[in-house]
This record gives C-alpha cells, sequence and structure tokens, in this order.
C-alpha cells in the first residue's frame, strides 16, 4: 500500500485522527529521526508496526518545505511526550517529576495543570513547568497539542584548557562529572566579574584589618589561585570548574595580612560551610614565624576545619634550594594533618620522565619531625586570570597575555590543583572524610623521576585515578587520630599534644598504624614514615612558648620570578596524544585510543 493512499483512505473514515498523524509527523522532523529514543506519542501510526511508515513520510516530506506538510490546525495537535519523562515515571512510580510542556494548543493548558502543580511560566516559548505525580504522566499523552520534556539538570560542556598541566594530571577527564562541592579561597579575594567564575563566585567577603585593600582582588593573587582550582574560562578551564567559589580576602594588595585575620576566615568557614556546602579550603599563604605545630593558633585553627570535615590544602611556600632539603617551617603547610603540596616542574611535556621538583619549592622535615610536602602538582609557568589594576598585574608586567591572563610560578599555585582534585573526589563521594582524601591522593599519586627524595612527597596527583578510586581505608594520618579528643569545653575535636609527645618519646615507631595496613609503596613509607626520623633532627618540646620565632604576620606564597614566554607549558598536538595514550590517566571503561601500524594491524597506542 502506497504512503498516499494509507492518509487518503484515514481522511475519509477519520479526519480528527489523520489530523494528529500528520502533526506527530510534522514534530518528528523536528525531534529527531524515528522512534530511536523510544518517544510516546499519542497517534497510532507510532506503533509497533508503524515505523517503516513514518519513515516513508518523514522521507517524502523532505521534498517539500516543512511549512507545506500540514496546516497550523494540524500541527498544533500534535502530542509528543518524551522517552526521558516516561521512563523516569516507570522507575519511580510513587515519586514526582518536574516537566516543561510547551502549549501547541491554547486549550491544552488547563487539562495540564489539573494533573500537577504550576511552579512557573515560559512567555518565550508559550510553555509551562509543572510538578505532577509520576503515575499521572501516562495521562499527559492524551492531553492534544502538547510537547512534554524532563526540566533536567543542566550540566557545563565545552570546558577548555590550552595548559598542558590539566592533561598531565588527568583532570581533563573529570570535568564533566557531577557538580563538585564548593572551595574556599583564603587569600587576597576574587575577581567575580570575571567569565571564568561569573555566578560561581557565592561569597565575598573581606577581613583584612589593615593596609590598603581594594575591593574584589586588588593583589590579584587570589584570582589566580581561583582560576587554577576552579576557572572555566574558554581555554582555561581549572582543575574544578563547576565548583562554586568563596572568596575570603585576607591579604592586602601588597600580598601581606596579618594572621590573625587568616584565623578570623577560618572561623567564618567552619560556622558557615553546611550553609555554601564547603567541603575544601585553599590556603596559599604562610605564618610570618615558625613555632611548634601545636602550639600554632593559625594550625590550630585549620585543624578545627579538618576535624569538622572540611580539606584543608596548604602550600608548602616557595623558600627552597636546589642544593637540598630546607624544612618546611610556616604554619599551615607544617601541619601534619592537613594536605601539604609541593610544585612539581613537568618539563613541557606529557611524559613523566623529564619532571622534577621546582628548584624553589620546599621540602623536608618539619619542626616536629614530619617529611613535607605529602603530595606535588604541577606549579611551574602556569596560566590564569588576574584583575589587569592589580598589584601583581602592575609588578610583573611583561608576564601578561591578553584578556587578562598571566604566566606565574609558586607552590600558591600548585596547592588549588590538589583542592580542585579533592573536590572533584567528593563529587563522587560525598561521604568520605578529609583523611579518606588526603590517602586517596597519596596513594594514587604518580612518580617524579627527577625529583630529590622526598621533595614531592609521595609524587604528584593523578587526578583520574584519584577521581575514581573507589577504595577509602588509606589514612596516612591514622597515628596521629589517637591523640584527637574532644574539648573539654564542647568546642569539638582538637589534637592532644601532650600525650602525643609522651607517646613520640616513649616509642619513636608510635605512627607505624597509618601505614601497615594499606598497599603503600615502599617508596612512599620511605619518604612519609615519622619513624624514618631520627631523633636528633626532632625539636621536641623543650622550646618554651616565648622563644618560639613567631609573629602576627602573614603573606602570601609569592609568585616566583623565573619565567618561559609569558604563555606557560602549553598544550601542543603531541603532546594531548601522549596524555590521551597514558595508561595511567584511562577512566573506567575507557580504552587506549587504537592506531594503524606499518603493517596494516589495529593496536592500542602506548606512550
Amino acid at each position: 500500500m502506497s504512503c498516499g493512499s494509507r492518509f487518503g483512505a484515514n481522511k475519509e473514515n477519520d479526519g480528527k485522527k489523520v489530523k494528529r498523524q500528520l502533526g506527530d509527523v510534522r514534530q518528528s522532523a523536528l525531534w529527531g529521526s524515528g522512534n530511536r529514543g523510544g518517544e510516546h506519542r499519542s497517534s497510532a501510526l507510532w506503533g509497533k508496526g508503524g515505523r517503516g511508515i513514518v519513515t516513508m513520510v518523514a522521507a517524502l516530506s523532505l521534498l517539500a518545505p516543512l511549512s507545506a506538510s500540514a496546516d497550523s490546525s494540524q500541527g498544533s495537535e500534535a502530542t509528543y511526550v518524551s522517552s526521558a519523562v516516561t521512563e523516569n515515571a516507570r522507575q519511580n512510580p510513587n515519586g514526582r517529576q518536574q516537566v516543561i510542556v510547551q502549549l501547541l494548543d491554547e486549550d491544552a493548558e488547563d487539562k495540564v495543570r489539573g494533573l500537577g502543580q504550576l511552579k512557573k511560566r515560559l512567555g518565550l516559548i508559550d510553555a509551562i513547568v509543572i510538578s505532577l505525580p509520576a503515575r499521572k504522566v501516562a495521562q499527559l499523552e492524551e492531553i492534544e497539542g502538547i510537547v512534554v520534556t524532563e526540566d533536567a539538570a543542566v550540566k557545563p560542556v565545552g570546558y577548555t584548557s590550552s595548559q598542558l598541566w590539566t592533561h598531565e594530571s588527568g583532570v581533563t577527564k573529570l570535568w564533566n562529572g557531577p557538580k563538585a562541592p564548593a572551595i574556599a579561597i583564603v587569600d587576597s579575594g576574587i575577581d567575580a566579574t570575571r567569565s571564568d567564575f561569573l555566578g560561581r563566585v557565592v561569597v565575598d567577603r573581606s577581613f583584612v584589618s589593615s593596609g590598603l585593600n581594594t575591593p574584589g582582588d586588588g593583589r590579584g593573587h587570589g584570582t589566580f589561585v581561583a582560576g587554577i582550582a576552579a576557572g572555566a574560562g574558554a581555554g582555561y578551564a581549572g582543575a574544578s570548574p563547576s565548583s562554586n567559589l568563596v572568596s575570603l580576602d585576607v591579604l592586602s594588595d601588597n600580598g601581606s595580612g596579618r594572621t590573625s585575620d587568616v584565623i578570623a576566615a577560618a572561623g567564618w568557614i567552619h560556622d558557615n560551610h553546611k550553609q555554601y556546602n564547603i567541603r575544601v579550603a585553599n590556603f596559599s599563604l604562610h605564618s610570618g614565624g615558625t613555632a611548634n605545630f601545636y602550639n600554632d593558633p593559625l594550625n590550630r585553627a585549620v585543624e578545627k576545619l579538618w576535624f569538622d570535615g572540611i580539606v584543608v590544602v596548604a602550600a608548602v611556600g616557595n623558600y627552597g634550594n636546589a642544593t637540598g632539603p630546607s624544612g618546611v617551617k610556616y604554619a599551615p603547610g607544617n601541619d601534619p594533618f592537613v594536605i601539604s603540596v609541593g610544585a612539581a616542574d613537568i618539563g613541557g611535556t606529557a611524559k613523566l620522565r623529564d619532571d622534577k621538583q621546582a628548584p624553589w619549592s620546599a621540602y623536608g622535615y618539619t619542626r616536629d619531625g614530619f617529611s613535607k610536602p605529602e603530595i606535588c602538582a604541577a606549579g611551574r609557568y602556569m596560566v590564569g586570570p588576574v584583575p589587569m589594576t592589580s598589584t601583581l598585574a602592575v609588578e610583573k608586567a611583561d608576564k601578561l597575555q591578553k584578556l587578562g591572563y598571566i604566566e606565574l610560578s609558586g607552590t600558591s599555585f600548585a596547592a588549588p590543583v590538589v583542592s580542585g582534585v579533592a573536590a572533584q573526589i567528593l563529587a563522587r563521594n560525598p561521604g568520605l572524610s578529609p583523611d579518606q582524601i588526603k590517602g586517596m591522593l597519596m596513594r594514587n599519586a604518580r612518580d617524579v623521576p627527577m625529583a630529590a627524595p622526598g621533595s614531592c612527597g609521595v609524587g604528584q596527583v593523578n587526578a583520574v585515578k584519584s577521581g575514581f578510586d573507589a577504595r577509602s581505608t588509606a589514612n596516612p594520618n591514622a597515628g596521629l587520630n589517637r591523640f584527637v579528643v574532644s574539648a573539654s569545653n564542647g568546642s569539638g575535636s582538637m589534637f592532644d599534644a601532650v600525650s602525643w609527645n609522651e607517646a613520640a618519646r616513649a616509642d619513636v615507631s608510635w605512627n607505624e598504624v597509618s601505614w601497615n595496613e594499606v598497599s603503600w609503596s615502599e617508596s612512599s613509607i620511605n619518604i612519609v614514615s615519622w619513624n624514618e626520623v631520627s631523633w636528633n633532627e626532632v625539636s621536641w618540646n623543650e622550646v618554651s612558648w616565648n622563644e618560639v620565632s613567631w609573629s602576627e604576620s602573614s603573606q602570601e606564597d609569592a609568585a616566583e620570578g623565573d619565567f618561559l614566554d609569558a604563555n606557560g607549558y602549553e598544550l601542543t598536538a603531541p603532546e594531548a596524544d601522549a596524555a590521551a595514550a597514558d595508561p595511567e590517566l584511562l577512566a573506567p571503561g575507557e580504552r587506549l585510543p587504537a592506531v594503524i601500524t606499518a603493517t596494516g594491524l589495529l593496536t592500542s597506542k602506548l606512550p
């Protein structure tokens, strides 16, 4: 039977039915080909036996302008209910569903509204949004003249980066996953007007109590840090571009501030983290004096955050040297609980063989005998956003790019890489503790072949393995957690320094519990295990508080003076291919790209 005779016969017998059939066919030209997605339409033509007829009609419709396929009255009665709506109703029959209903027939609105609750009108497209019980979805198919689709969550797409570090670390594989939690940037502020962060700086608070402090980010340091952690600028996406940002300004326009202001900002995070879903706090700064970690007030403040479920990431500092360990002297990077991050120089290639520590990245033992950093990330020749009028942009004008980007180096900019990866882990595993996040990052770290022992901790961050790691047993803080107790004043958990001192004096292997239940690599144990420190290297609590060199000042972990070419380590096509062929950066279910060999065989592409 020809397509034309089929429609002719129906038109004689049932004019209204034909009108709905033609309207539905014309709609199919707008909504895709055939019944591929299992869409439900109220026309009999879309039944199991009608697929071939529909295909013929759709093909014939291409021979004439779409507007000529039927008149407006026929098209107005088309009915379309997307397969996503019906499938959601089937899977959750006792729940509710929010849908967008386009009204092709002016008489349809009252019938639709009778099935649920009106949420809003979308006048631009003559549609309404309703919430209705899943059991009533089937009734939508009986209403003529509507197009029903789910009011689906909008996911960010199209994040891009011209920077090599995003590919060598693997963060690109995490970009389009679940929305990540908020990251607090405790720094010089964030320029929230930039497209890199537009709409995602949910808090902008200043705690600066002295010195000139321009609203937004007069220094520029915090904007750069935020860009590495969570920027979304075209070509410059950061580690977690879906995260909201909380801007807590503690540094004046010259990059310095008071430690008490930093502690006040930490207190704000502690009191407000649930309201803004803050799970990560980044500190690319350090105090101006040294003390045992359990006496330093800034360390006590960040520990409060850690014990309350907030991952604290701190830069170790840029006072290292190429001749040997400098030690890690300042809070909060010297605190044994938090994740302390050093800077790697990735050498301009996606291969690991030329990776090493940046020469100015601090490393070594803290005053209390803990090896720092635990991990490193790319931190040399980084490119990120900066306010063009900021003091940092003026001081380093030779490193500026167009559109308000700048090339900088420093552990300040390695730390937010790790902060972003931590947020991405929490997006997929929101129930994990800070100790578990730290363990995942350390267990999955990659080698830094040319780095001095201990200078990059256990290695550099692998975002892919860490982000998709389903295990949660690794806890490098297990030994320390024995000394975390409830404060007598009811203010939450605190570290019992007296008990720890007694235990450490009595048994140099007190921290073995952190390593004996996990499959850490032997090199990891040698680098991080406290008991590798000799007795003479440890600064015990023999120094009284009055003799400790501690000051009220804090400062940014200043950008280093080294310079490449203002574009940093850029991503090239060969390096993109090399990163794609790296088996250590494969997401679950992903395979190495295939290539045709000289013999004509299809094989996996190896690095």
